[in-house]
């Protein structure tokens, strides 16, 4: 894989196979009242996904009662087989509300994520 930034100064993946653009951002917020206990814990737990699945450029965000994790999807791998490592053991960090957001992001570069988590309220740099 290659990565290149476009004439719009976006990140452009180049594979073999195909170019892709943009990335995935994964976000779960826990059930109302409940804190994220332990979010080193929570940020290992996602890392340690990121590099089983082998997601690209990954980006972890916590806060206090949500986490975001950007990333583009390698073609191999199929978002539901993601979704189930994640939800395995996240109870161990929280409760979680039972419904999560699966969306599309323009970039992940920093400076696209941080105008991204302003837009939803969230500071960059507190995550």
């Amino acid at each position: 894989m290659k990565k290149e930034i476009d004439k719009y100064g976006r990140m452009v993946y180049k594979f073999a196979h195909s170019v892709g653009r943009g990335g995935d951002a994964y976000i779960h917020k826990t059930i109302a009242g409940r804190v994220i206990d332990n979010k080193l814990g929570l940020r290992n737990y996602l890392e340690a996904i990121s590099k089983k699945h082998g997601l690209i450029d990954p980006t972890i965000k916590i806060y206090e009662t949500i986490f975001f994790l950007f990333f583009h999807t390698p073609k191999s791998l199929a978002p539901a087989l993601l979704i189930e490592s994640i939800g395995k053991d996240l109870s161990l960090f929280s409760e979680w509300d039972e419904e999560y957001l699966w969306t599309g992001v323009d970039d992940l570069q920093e400076k696209f994520l941080r105008k991204d988590l302003e837009r939803w309220g969230f500071d960059y740099d507190k995550g």
